[in-house]
Order: structure tokens, then C-alpha cells, then sequence
């Protein structure tokens, strides 16, 4: 079967509905690259055309006589710190910008920060307001809702999801890793007593309606959210420092799930109300693209920035964020990712070979731009370093370790350190 193929295959591939499912891992792009040349590889092998995109959160400012900077969670976003900063780009399909389904209604959300939270404002325009789950820390995307996912280190584990309806009905977890590499869910859902929940460290939430929801009467255009998610659980379990060191970056990402409803007459009360169109499945609208009907590719979510304590926000909303000097090097480690697993489902093993790997890459580019620095495999597991090709004798001063389970870290190095490596 042709690769375009695989990869059309893939993409028409329908959201995971069970929180405990595993997705088929999806290729990217077929191969469509020339051989590099030595004077195109630095260029073509940063692969910024594919980095996912990126916000600064501001932290808020200190209070003063005439002004106090708190933010109220009460679901309306008039606070002036709201003012002062941008919106992000309006959600697109989860499939990417060249999908040819894209979201009808706009979304976009606001982020700011202070010692203890990350503050999330959220719009979402709509004119069919309904939800049915009314019990926290229950299934929330089988309603239309929002969600966050968080990645503080950008290791693709260990990342917590918070979901919510428009009833501000909640639902949040810490994934150990993605479903698709054997993580499960931790929460108060599957474990009342003992399972994680950001509630203790004082997460809120808040959902805005100017009007009743689940009543086809109402002429609604939209819903608002505020959110307060604790910094010192959302970096739980991994490397990265509460508060947030100045310029770093966390991954994160925003999901917007939207289901066909119609409208439907109950015949008991006379009253009308919104079902869910039966054979129909939901819209999966996305901040940054995953490329595949998949919220769990954590390598794909966007970079959020956290700006300097004092700092102002921008004056324009069109403020250049930095993008990741390691991003070119967790691009290509993820491609020898995705290509040592489809290996595997082939073969039943992994391989420590590069030649026997090299025609289950998708990308061609990424496989000339991959400089395997070591690789071990066996049947169950593998394990590598890889540096980014910047011409045909030089890498570049960041190395990726990366293991069968998506567990990625990267260490910025000298040259020479990498080229003893190398030898």
C-alpha cells in the first residue's frame, strides 16, 4: 500500500471516545523532499514551517492604591488585565490548516499568570448552548466543552488535561504518558479516594451565558469561561521549576469538542430541547494542529511562554513569541519515533539499525536531517540520542534522547562534545 495512502487512511480516523483507548499511531506528511545539499541543510532542517505556534503569558502586576490586578473566576472576562493582552488565533480543525473541514464558529482563549496560577480566559461563539453532565470529574467531552492540556517540561509525560461543559461541569487528570504508548488516567474517577485533582491546590472555574442553556428558545451566540489551574500541580511530576523561570516554555494546548445536535420536542412536557444527531460523530477543533483525530500527541501542542515578572503586555496583539531553538531536534526524534514503531507493528521487534529503518520514515527530509548520535533496541524496547544535521559534517547543539515510550529530553551541548560522540 502507497504511503499516501496510509497516510489518507489515518487521517480520516475518528476521535477516541474512550478515555482509556489506544489510537493507531498516524504517519505525517508522505515524503515529498529532495536529497539536502549541503548548503540547504541548515536551513530546511530547523523546520520552523511546521512549529506549533506559540503564546506569552503575562505575569499580572502587583496591586496598587488605585488598581488591583486579581482576576474574579466568574466566567466574564471584563477585568482590565484581560484588556491589556491578546487573543490567540481562532481554533482550527484538529487535522491541521489544509483539512478541508474547518471550525464555522470561532473560539480563542487569553492566558495570564501569576505566582500560584495559570489564568485561562476562553470564548467560544455559539448559538446551540447545551450540556447534560452535571457531576465533576465525570466524561465531559460526550457534551460539547473545552479543554487544556499541559506539558510542563515537554517530555510527553506526566501531563494533566482539565475539561469542562458549559454547565461548568469539570473534569481534571494526570496522564503518566500518552494512551497511545500505554499511559492511564489518574483522577478521582477512577480512583475517589487517592486519584489526582488539581481542587486541592485550589483549581476554579467559571462559565458565562447570557441567557438559560439547553433550551432551543434562547437565541444564544456564545459562552465565556474563566479558569484557575494551580502552577505547582500542572508541573507535578516533572522537571519544571513553580513559578515558572522567566522565558521558559511549557507545551500546552486547547481542544474544543462540538457535536451535531437537533432539536427535539418532549412529548410529556411539551417543551423542546437539544440531542445529540444519532450516527453523527463530533468536531474536534484545535489550538495547535495534531496533524491526526488525536489530543494525546503531546510533541505537537503549541509553546506557551512565560514572560518576565514586571514585564508589560504588548501593545500590539501581533507580538512575536520566540520560537524553540530545540524544536528542530524533537521534530526529527519523534519522526525516528513513529518510524521505529511502524517497524515494530511490521516486524514485532525494534531495530538498532538505521538502515533497516530508513523506509518507514514519512519524511525525507527529517531522515536526511537525523544524526544518530546512539541507538539500542530489543523486541520490547529502544532507546536513542539524535542531533540535528545542520550541513553534511556538523549537528547541532542540541541532543534528544528519546525512548519507545515517547519519554523525550533534550541537553544543549558543545559541538566538540557531540562530534567526540559521533567518532
Amino acid at each position: 500500500m502507497h504511503l499516501e495512502l496510509i497516510a489518507l487512511l489515518f487521517l480520516v480516523l475518528p476521535r477516541l471516545t474512550s478515555p482509556n483507548a489506544v489510537e493507531v499511531h498516524q504517519v505525517q506528511e508522505p515524503p515529498q523532499f529532495q536529497s539536502l545539499s549541503a548548503s540547504s541543510a541548515s536551513s530546511q532542517c530547523d523546520f520552523t514551517h511546521l512549529h506549533p505556534r506559540r503564546y506569552a503569558a503575562y505575569h499580572l502586576p502587583p496591586p496598587t492604591d488605585q488598581f488591583s490586578p486579581s482576576i474574579s473566576i466568574d466566567g466574564v472576562l471584563d477585568e482590565k488585565v484581560w484588556a491589556e493582552v491578546p487573543w490567540s488565533e481562532p481554533l482550527q480543525d484538529i487535522r491541521g490548516p489544509a483539512f478541508w473541514s474547518q471550525p464555522w464558529f470561532a473560539t480563542k482563549f487569553k492566558l495570564r499568570y501569576d505566582q500560584k496560577f495559570l489564568y485561562i480566559g476562553a470564548y467560544l461563539e455559539e448559538t446551540e448552548v447545551w450540556a447534560n453532565v452535571s457531576q465533576r470529574n465525570e466524561v465531559i467531552f460526550h457534551d460539547n466543552d473545552f479543554e487544556v492540556f499541559v506539558d510542563a517540561d515537554g517530555s510527553t509525560h506526566n501531563y494533566k488535561e482539565f475539561e469542562l461543559n458549559a454547565r461548568n461541569a469539570t473534569w481534571n487528570l494526570w496522564l503518566n504518558r500518552p494512551y497511545r504508548d500505554g499511559g492511564h488516567e489518574n483522577s478521582t474517577r477512577v480512583d475517589p479516594k487517592h486519584g489526582f485533582d488539581m481542587l486541592s491546590g485550589g483549581m476554579r472555574s467559571a462559565v458565562f451565558v447570557k441567557g438559560p442553556i439547553n433550551d432551543p428558545s434562547e437565541r444564544l451566540h456564545y459562552w465565556t469561561v474563566e479558569i484557575a489551574l494551580p502552577l505547582l500541580q500542572l508541573a507535578s511530576h516533572s522537571s519544571s521549576k513553580v513559578p515558572p523561570v522567566s522565558n521558559s516554555f511549557w507545551r500546552i494546548n486547547f481542544s474544543r469538542v462540538e457535536w451535531p445536535v437537533r432539536v427535539v420536542m418532549d412529548g410529556g412536557t411539551g417543551k423542546q430541547h437539544y440531542e445529540k444527531k444519532a450516527g453523527l460523530s463530533e468536531e474536534n477543533w484545535v489550538w495547535s494542529a495534531q496533524y491526526a483525530v488525536d489530543m494525546h500527541r503531546p510533541e505537537w501542542w503549541g509553546y506557551l511562554q512565560f514572560r518576565p515578572r514586571g514585564e508589560s503586555p504588548p501593545m500590539l496583539s501581533d507580538e512575536e513569541v520566540p520560537l524553540d531553538p530545540e524544536w528542530g531536534v524533537r521534530y526529527v526524534s519523534f519522526q525516528f519515533y513513529y518510524a521505529q514503531h511502524a517497524f515494530h507493528n511490521a516486524t514485532g521487534t525494534y531495530t538498532s539499525s538505521m538502515e533497516q529503518l530508513l523506509p518507514y520514515f514519512t519524511s525525507r527530509e527529517a531522515m536526511e536531517c537525523t544524526k544518530l548520535l546512539d541507538m539500542s533496541a530489543t523486541d520490547k524496547l529502544f532507546s536513542a540520542q539524535i542531533g540535528l544535521r545542520t550541513s553534511v559534517d556538523d549537528v547541532s547543539e542540541f541532543v534528544a534522547s528519546i525512548e519507545e515510550d515517547g519519554y523525550i529530553t533534550v541537553e544543549k551541548v558543545s559541538k566538540a562534545s557531540v562530534i567526540t560522540a559521533i567518532e
